[in-house]
């Protein structure tokens, strides 16, 4: 007896992709979530151009766009010398359908794909349910769960595990998580302040040796993420004391952003040892984490959702035999190792670890070259396309 075909571990952006290419695909699909409900906490927004045609066929991308914020820019600003370099993402117009970024925060995506799933009968969601272990066989899985009620156990086909970097999943299957860690943990904190009057766009980059800095425009109502980074030596418990001495050293004198929320994080890059390991498969950051500084790790995890999704139902409807899901494994993993990891890093290292003032000269000399040369800026631009593997479709 089975409780559903799949059952997806996590409820973040990667899972409910995920369940939702799953749910239109016909399948019995069970979401669990450790948290009670969706909580609009400061993490991932970025939706690069390249996933949106995922995002559409979907059937999600005008709805998140009306919800979000389009960016048709990314800017460079340069505190140190008034520059704002402009990188025009509609050079790519002649190429792709939507050469521009999204910035929508993951609790308001959350909330249009819940929505969403709650139309298809045979998904069911269970919140507040923490998944504790994972058994399987040649038939199936089982999991069991605390839940607000008591410890469950669920069966399933198959298991989906994109319940983040602390997987409880992976640890089940006892995966190692080999990688580093990077020296800096990652600050991002939602401010009301008019940053547009400083000169930041929608999509930004502060480039400064001290103050370097990650800023989105998180909707219509003038909520900004401001995303800097402090050695993860710093204890914990005065990370706000700390931020107010951030927001002053690069505000106005006398500014006064209103805080709203926000959350800190340690930095890694790492991948798992496998992405797959019988009739579990993992996605998102449950499988790789990477800084998030060129918001890479949110868009492979995209593309990771919409190619499992479209493989694994093909599986369950007899359309294609379960090594479709060995050639995933290996897939998503080399595009992590070979691209998404060494790129996120490039960027890190310009805006939160450049070692020397010269070093530092030279990054912002580069992205002067990119804003100034159509080619070169397409060049940079296109390097998106190599988050898609073989595997995405369309």
């Amino acid at each position: 007896m089975q409780d559903a075909q799949v059952v997806v571990a996590g409820a973040g952006p990667v899972g409910l992709l995920t369940a939702l290419g799953l749910a239109r695909a016909g399948l019995d699909v069970t979401v669990l979530e450790a948290a009670s409900g969706i909580e609009p906490r400061p993490y991932d927004m970025v939706y690069h151009w390249a996933v949106l045609p995922g995002l559409e066929d979907l059937g999600l991308l005008e709805e998140l766009c009306q919800a979000g914020v389009v960016a048709h820019t990314r800017s460079f600003v340069v505190p140190s010398t008034g520059e704002r370099l402009v990188l025009d993402l509609r050079s790519l117009t002649d190429e792709v359908e939507h050469p521009f970024e999204l910035l929508v925060p993951s609790h308001v995506l959350a909330r249009i794909v819940v929505d969403r799933l709650a139309r298809h009968p045979r998904v069911r969601f269970e919140w507040g349910t923490r998944l504790t272990d994972v058994w399987q066989d040649s038939h199936g899985v089982t999991v069991t769960a605390d839940t607000p009620h008591g410890v469950s156990t669920l069966r399933a086909a198959w298991l989906v595990g994109a319940d983040g970097a602390h997987s409880q999943v992976r640890r089940s299957l006892g995966m190692g998580f080999p990688g580093v860690t990077w020296p800096k943990r990652f600050v991002a904190a939602d401010i009301r302040f008019d940053l547009a009057g400083l000169g930041m766009s929608p999509s930004s980059w502060q480039l400064d040796l001290d103050n370097g800095a990650l800023i989105g425009l998180a909707d219509d109502t003038g909520l900004w993420r401001y995303t800097f980074a402090e050695s993860r030596l710093l204890p914990e418990e005065t990370i706000a004391d700390r931020m107010s001495a951030v927001f002053k050293a690069v505000l106005p004198h006398g500014a006064d952003p209103l805080l709203e929320s926000w959350a800190a994080s340690r930095v890694h890059e790492r991948a798992a040892e496998s992405f797959r390991s019988g009739r579990v498969v993992l996605a998102g950051d449950a499988a790789h984490v990477t800084n998030p500084s060129r918001g890479f790790g949110l868009a492979c995890g995209v593309f990771e959702a919409l190619a499992l999704a479209r493989l694994l139902a093909s599986v369950v409807h007899g359309d294609a035999e379960h090594t479709v899901l060995d050639q995933y494994a290996e897939d998503r993993r080399k595009v992590f190792e070979e691209s998404v990891s060494p790129l996120s890093a490039q960027a890190m290292r310009l805006l939160f670890l450049t070692e020397s003032p010269e070093q530092f000269a030279e990054g912002v000399e580069h992205c002067r070259r990119m804003a100034a040369d159509p080619h070169l800026l397409r060049g940079h631009l296109l390097e998106s396309l190599e988050l898609r593997g073989t595997l995405f479709l369309p």
